[in-house]
């Protein structure tokens, strides 16, 4: 059965069911020890997701892997490929998060894991040159005084990384290579070098050959692309609504200038501020402020 175009090993429903099926662990551990040069030693990854039970929305949450490695670090891995124009704050907001239910009762906050939060970007969003990304929080003058060690967050950009690298020699550039999957000939090269590559690219020819998978992607392109058009629908309303409410306060605010401008040509002449209260809606206490400040 053929696979579809748009199942590529970065589409998030295949990227957390194949790295998160049971078994696969050491194809994580390597990717992490590569990507963020640790030693991996002992890797637990959250339980293998079935797609009988995953919902199509689960999309606007977020389809992430949580891996905790060496018992004291929590590695996050996002596959995002479309920018929404947030994925920094989101990276923030959804550290803080984790870091805030992590913690359980009465626990002190040495029981707190070190998060490491990898996003793999199908788009660029940093003006740096290298397509990985690593950042800490530091003094703003000593720029080398780390402030905060728990909490890091790593970018992958693979349109930077498809620029930049045609012949994948490292492990990483191998797992990228693959997990990119659009340069046919370095996907080849890949699998050719790295045999957890190559187990990966069997495992991702039974996933993309499976009629749920296809079936639950199909779901979630039409829950994004109804999301996205409600979006649209929503921002529309919104600006028709906005512009109907600026209409009528301008309005309001015309009318109430011209029956101030009104009251201040009949106390220019004099008339009673019976007769004018009764002529521009005004009320007393607003026409002795006029009478103060304008005549």
């Amino acid at each position: 059965m053929a696979k579809q175009e748009n199942l590529k090993p970065k589409n998030d429903v295949i990227f957390k069911n194949l790295f998160s099926k049971n078994g696969n662990e050491e194809m994580l551990a390597e990717i992490i020890e590569e990507g963020l040069k640790i030693k991996v030693e002992e890797i637990e990854v959250e339980k293998e997701v079935e797609l009988s039970k995953m919902h199509v929305n689960e999309k606007y949450g977020r389809l992430d892997l949580r891996v905790i490695v060496n018992k004291n670090i929590m590695v996050i891995i996002e596959m995002q490929r479309t920018d929404n124009c947030n994925m920094t704050k989101r990276a923030l907001f959804y550290a803080g998060k984790i870091l805030g239910s992590s913690l359980k009762s009465k626990e002190t906050y040495d029981n707190i894991k070190d998060i490491y939060m990898i996003n793999i970007l199908n788009y660029n969003i940093l003006e740096t040159e290298e397509y990985s990304t690593d950042t800490v929080i530091v003094d703003s003058k000593y720029r080398k005084y780390i402030i905060i060690e728990g909490i890091k967050f790593y970018f992958i950009e693979l349109p930077k990384f498809r620029e930049q690298v045609k012949d994948p020699k490292t492990k990483l550039e191998q797992w990228l290579a693959f997990i990119d999957y659009e340069d046919k000939e370095m996907v080849n090269m890949a699998i050719a070098r790295n045999k957890l590559v190559a187990k990966a690219q069997k495992d991702y020819e039974y996933l993309t050959g499976d009629a749920a998978t296809r079936r639950l992607e199909e779901l979630r392109e039409k829950a994004i692309y109804d999301e996205y058009f409600a979006y649209e629908r929503g921002e529309e309303k919104g600006e028709a609504r906005g512009k109907i409410i600026g209409e009528k306060r301008g309005k309001i605010i015309g009318e109430r200038e011209g029956r101030i401008k009104t009251a201040i040509e009949m106390m220019k002449n004099s008339i009673s501020m019976d007769i004018i209260a009764k002529c521009t809606g005004l009320n007393e206490k607003e026409l002795e402020e006029l009478l103060l400040e304008k005549v």
